[in-house]
């Protein structure tokens, strides 16, 4: 890898991926809520996430790429970790109140990653795609600020 494109390229891959991963754990994390908020918040960022891939879809047709996913360890690491904690089989409240942290998690990675998939579309003079990626980007500061405000109401 020798090029910002490539790395975009990659970066692309490995988000397009993640999100396909998110809409499984996010069904996963709604069916497993014991609060309806919360189950509402997953349910509803579950849609979103599914407009974030085709929003990647239109990021790879303006590279003129086929879409695909590489394995993201970052998300994978997240899944692992989750799983592992459900093993212990915590009590709904204290499964509610993980799960909103794990969300927060796959928030601030997600921001991240488009934080950076932004500044390089813009170098590559990318402007569709950073109108997608923007519009992710935006959805995924809305679902951190949401999981945290339910994370409060839950811990209370």
């Amino acid at each position: 890898m020798n090029t910002i494109k490539e790395l975009f390229e990659h970066e692309l891959e490995d988000m397009y991926y993640a999100e396909h991963k998110l809409v499984t754990a996010l069904d996963e994390m709604a069916s497993e809520s014991s609060n309806s908020s919360i189950k509402n918040a997953f349910s509803t960022h579950k849609m979103e996430t599914e407009g974030h891939i085709k929003r990647l879809d239109g990021v790879f047709a303006e590279l003129g790429m086929q879409p695909k996913g590489i394995t993201c360890q970052g998300i994978e690491g997240l899944i692992k970790e989750k799983a592992e904690f459900s093993k212990e089989q915590p009590n709904p409240k204290l499964l509610d109140v993980y799960n909103l942290g794990a969300g927060a998690k796959s928030e601030r990675y997600e921001i991240s990653s488009y934080e950076g998939l932004i500044g390089m579309a813009a170098e590559l003079g990318l402007t569709e795609s950073q109108t997608l990626l923007n519009a992710n980007l935006k959805e995924e500061e809305h679902a951190l600020s949401t999981v945290r405000q339910l994370a409060k109401t839950v811990m209370r």
